[in-house]
């Protein structure tokens, strides 16, 4: 009768755990992935910002599941930029940003006002769980020195790297700043938060 009792609690334990955890976010199956937008032919992996909010953007897709790999609707996310190599600045109110999951488990975050140059990722938590971080994503901008302003220190930076290969002031992402560069560049001087 004993080993009976005992046999019956350890089932409803179990269970009572696994109902406990369907509704707790997992690290392990829950995922951030960031997708930027530049000038064409910029791929996904390439972002091409201004600070004034007038180019490309990045958006970062959080989903949240639990250890089965269920949605998790109804959740507060954190997302927030994770810079690997390179000096951004972020508008006010672009980092960090909070939401809510939708029902399929998901958010969207658009990250469009900040400016800088290098590699730059994004990681995401939900009730005190933190998530892998996302890939990453080159970022260019007109704002080369990520100050959160388009001004003659990024003309300099600019003016350096024309008709070279350089990665953050090749807007257009043909593979050398060129003219069409400099259109865009000028087009965007004085820029800065709005």
């Amino acid at each position: 009768m004993r080993a009976l009792l005992i046999s019956v609690l350890a089932i409803l334990s179990l269970a009572l755990v696994t109902v406990a955890s369907a509704g707790i976010p997992s690290a392990s199956t829950s995922t951030v992935v960031a997708v930027g937008e530049g000038t064409p032919p910029c791929n996904p992996n390439v972002a091409v910002v201004c600070p004034a909010s007038d180019m490309g953007w990045v958006k970062i897709t959080v989903t949240v599941r639990n250890i089965y790999g269920d949605p998790l609707p109804g959740k507060l996310v954190n997302c927030y930029a994770i810079p690997v190599m390179g000096v951004f600045c972020f508008c006010p109110g672009e980092d960090p940003q909070s939401g809510i999951t939708d029902v399929n488990g998901e958010i969207d975050f658009f990250y469009h006002d900040f400016g800088g140059c290098g590699d730059l990722q994004w990681g995401a938590d939900c009730e005190g769980v933190v998530f892998n971080p996302s890939n990453i994503l080159y970022i260019a901008s007109p704002d080369a020195n990520g100050d959160c302003q388009v001004g003659l220190v990024d003309f300099g930076i600019f003016a350096f790297s024309y008709l070279t290969g350089d990665p953050c002031c090749d807007y257009d992402c043909d593979g050398m700043v060129g003219l069409i560069d400099f259109g865009i560049f000028a087009s965007h001087y004085l820029h800065a938060c709005p």
